[in-house]
């Protein structure tokens, strides 16, 4: 996810740059007044965009980071008929592996059915 940011960010360093040196002014006799009216900067759009990107990339990081540290519970019913409830996090659900709330690795065997209710 980092390398996303970061590679999103080199990008807009690196267009920043060529505008940059593609718009270096020449030198000329003559000097024309600016014209100030509906004209955006180069640096403006490139901040502007550099802004909204960092601000989706926050906000993706926040969503994922949520939606992985979510609380879990399973309830583990054995062919015998027992049955055992955890609570794990999202993100250490590994198909039939998990670690629970008080870092005990748990394995299921094949003839275990779970519930899971992510409320």
């Amino acid at each position: 996810m980092l390398t996303k940011i970061l590679i999103t960010v080199a990008v807009i360093i690196i267009v920043a740059i060529v505008f940059r040196t593609k718009a270096a002014p020449t030198r000329s006799s003559t000097v024309e007044p600016p014209d100030e009216r509906g004209t955006l900067s180069v640096r403006g759009v490139t901040y502007a965009l550099l802004g909204i990107l960092l601000l989706i990339a926050a906000g993706i990081f926040i969503i994922k980071f949520q939606a992985d540290n979510k609380i879990i519970t399973i309830r583990v019913i054995s062919d015998d008929g027992i049955s055992t409830v955890y609570q794990a996090r999202q993100k250490t659900i590994k198909g039939r592996h998990f670690t629970t709330l008080d870092n005990k690795q748990v394995t299921l065997g094949e003839s275990d059915r779970i519930e899971m209710d992510g409320r």
